[in-house]
């Protein structure tokens, strides 16, 4: 059957084997939408280079504590499949990683292949950000233009508050405070855990920050605002000052407040990688340790969840049916950021 819909599920993506860790490394230091650089075209190539070599021997430790490789490819390439299968007939999935294999270009060259009609592009960052969403689905648009293909393209731009996506948070958490005994539950923290980011990006408009904390805001009325909760930020990737807390120090003036138990979200991260498996599952919950948190639980992304997978299906009909890009979350003051298209100029 032919193609009518290409849905390109794009993901920031990970090293396949310790060999690709330094590779993976360089590409995601080498984007100027990740790590901005003041003429950043003349240098940053070397700049990136001299990092990912810095910090290869320490990252593919890491990833040898999780079994060698990432695992969000294969967690990918299951969403894709139950997608497809939900959405019926015309549509197909393609995976378009920006930072390692498959890379843009596969994908572009598959739906090619397969006598696509049209193009939904479908980041799996529900909240927008230049730094992620917006420079995967540049990179879209620019080997789209390199190919010369002229199909239309429906672009899904966030959806920090979508109530599959929601859902599919609240019974997560619910579950995994269903583990912990009844005279601890009540008094269990939620900490919310989302990928750092820039605290310049947020000055300069980006509606990141805005978005993850309306994400917050939506799954906690759905498991209940009486509950004790709080926001931090992991995953510091330079010296500049980024978003804060950072979740140590969030653990650690809950500590002190003494709270024993807490329950941490991986709120920005809808499947399982290196930040949850390594830096949330061991790194910090060490550090939990350390500073006197007596018990760590950490509730798991969403994976393929059957809530999260309609969500994701309901998105793509819905920016089928409209010519400007899906946005489920514009907030005033904070508009979402665009990305030039050769359909939009």
């Amino acid at each position: 059957m032919a193609v009518q819909t290409a849905v390109v599920l794009i993901n920031l993506g990970g090293p396949d084997s310790l060999e690709d860790v330094e590779p993976f490394l360089y590409n995601i230091f080498s984007d100027p939408d990740v790590i901005s650089l003041p003429l950043g075209f003349l240098w940053q190539g070397w700049l990136a280079r001299r990092i990912a070599r810095k910090r290869a021997p320490e990252a593919r430790k890491n990833y040898q504590k999780i079994g060698g490789r990432s695992p969000i490819l294969a967690l990918t390439r299951e969403q894709a499949g139950r997608l497809e299968a939900r959405l019926g007939p015309g549509f197909k999935t393609y995976i378009a990683m920006r930072a390692f294999k498959p890379f843009t270009e596969e994908a572009v060259d598959a739906l090619i292949r397969d006598g696509a009609q049209r193009i939904v592009a479908l980041p799996l960052y529900p909240q927008r950000t230049r730094a992620m969403s917006v420079s995967s689905v540049r990179e879209l648009y620019r080997v789209l233009a390199r190919k010369k293909v002229k199909l239309p393209v429906h672009e899904v731009c966030c959806y920090p508050t979508e109530p599959g996506l929601v859902e599919a948070w609240a019974d997560n958490i619910h579950a995994t405070l269903a583990k912990i005994p009844d005279d601890r539950r009540a008094r269990t923290q939620v900490l919310f855990s989302a990928h750092g980011l820039p605290q310049s990006l947020i000055d300069g408009g980006d509606p990141y920050l805005e978005h993850v904390k309306r994400t917050v805001a939506a799954v906690m009325e759905r498991i209940g605002n009486d509950r004790p909760h709080t926001l931090a930020f992991q995953s510091r990737a330079t010296g500049a000052k980024w978003l804060e807390p950072s979740t140590q120090d969030a653990l650690r003036t809950l500590a002190g407040q003494g709270v024993q138990d807490v329950a941490v979200v991986p709120i920005a991260f809808l499947t399982e990688h290196v930040e949850t498996l390594f830096e949330l599952d061991m790194l910090i919950r060490d550090h939990a340790m350390s500073v006197g948190i007596q018990c760590y639980h950490r509730v798991p992304a969403p994976n393929s969840a059957p809530k999260l997978i309609d969500a994701l299906a309901g998105l793509v009909e819905r920016a089928l049916a409209q010519e400007a890009p899906l946005c489920t979350a514009q907030v005033e003051g904070w508009p979402c950021p665009r990305v030039p298209s050769p359909s939009r100029g």
